[in-house]
This record gives C-alpha cells, sequence and structure tokens, in this order.
C-alpha cells in the first residue's frame, strides 16, 4: 500500500512540475528602432515535449501599435502544433489558416506604454514549434482628429464673439 501511495505521490509531482516547465515565460528578441520609432522581434518555441503547452511572453512596448503573426509548420505528426489560443494582451488572434500549417495573426492592436503579454496554449504531437513576429509602429502625433479640429475652430467662433460683444458694449454705453 505505501509503494502504491508513493507511487501516486511521485506521479503527482511529475506532473505538476510538467505543468510548470510548460508555462514558462520565454524571452522575445528585438531589432534596434529605425528612425521612425518602428521596430520588429521574433519569439518561438521548439522541441514542445508535452501534449498540451502554455508558453507566455512578456515584454515591454511604448504607445503605438503592435502586429503579430505566429505559424505552425507541420514535418510529421510528431512536429504537428495545433493552437487552442493566442492572445495579446487578452485579444484573441484572428485564424488565417488551421491544420497541417497553422497561421493566427492581430493586425495593427493599440497598446500603451508598459509590460505587454502574449499567450499561446495549444497542443503538440510531441516534438512540435511554433514561431512569430512581432511588428511595432509609433502612435503618429501632430495630426489633430476631426472632433479635435471642430472643437478648436468651435473655441475660435467663441473666443471671437467675446471679443465682439466687449467691443459693442461701450459704445451703446455712451449713446
Amino acid at each position: 500500500m505505501k509503494k502504491i501511495i508513493l507511487a501516486v505521490a511521485v506521479a503527482a509531482a511529475l506532473a505538476g512540475a510538467a505543468s510548470a516547465a510548460s508555462a514558462a515565460i520565454m524571452p522575445v528578441t528585438f531589432t534596434t528602432p529605425g528612425a521612425d520609432g518602428s521596430f520588429s522581434g521574433t519569439f518561438g518555441d521548439t522541441g514542445i515535449t508535452s501534449t498540451t503547452f502554455t508558453d507566455t511572453f512578456t515584454f515591454n512596448l511604448p504607445t503605438g501599435f503592435a502586429t503579430t503573426t505566429v505559424t505552425t509548420g507541420l514535418q510529421g505528426l510528431a512536429t504537428d502544433v495545433s493552437f487552442t489560443s493566442v492572445t495579446l494582451n487578452g485579444h484573441a488572434f484572428t485564424v488565417g489558416s488551421a491544420g497541417t500549417n497553422e497561421f493566427r495573426f492581430l493586425n495593427n492592436l493599440p497598446v500603451t506604454t508598459g509590460t505587454q503579454t502574449l499567450i499561446l496554449t495549444g497542443t503538440s504531437g510531441g516534438n512540435g514549434s511554433y514561431a512569430g513576429t512581432i511588428a511595432f509602429a509609433p502612435a503618429v502625433k501632430g495630426v489633430p482628429e476631426p472632433a479635435s479640429w471642430a472643437l478648436m475652430i468651435l473655441g475660435f467662433g467663441g473666443v471671437g464673439a467675446t471679443l465682439r460683444r466687449r467691443r459693442s458694449a461701450p459704445a451703446l454705453a455712451a449713446a
């Protein structure tokens, strides 16, 4: 009886260690920003031996827009990776294709300065891999939105009306 309890305890400990290893935080490698402030990065995982996995990537971005893609390639059942969920900051990726070669993407997601979280969950045939890219473009500054233009014009009109009223008020009082 003691051997059975010990075997169950060891199996539970190994299962816990396997799930903790598959939920490891992974690195993203970024390029040097260009003159316009844009840059890109790569991420991925190879040799996924567990049948289910969750990979978490955390990285910092400034305010702007992120476009992300992730792909898998099948070279045999042992390398098959199927995603059950891919999200960036809680926003689900669009499925471009599924099955033998999976492709998921997320275009122009607005991001704010700080930590971003990319989470990929799925299944593997035992020796799977995937790769992805993140492209960042800074928010364009200096071009007001139409609502800002309308508010600015309304403000100038209000200032003009106030100045006109002040000029005509003393002339009426003198008469």
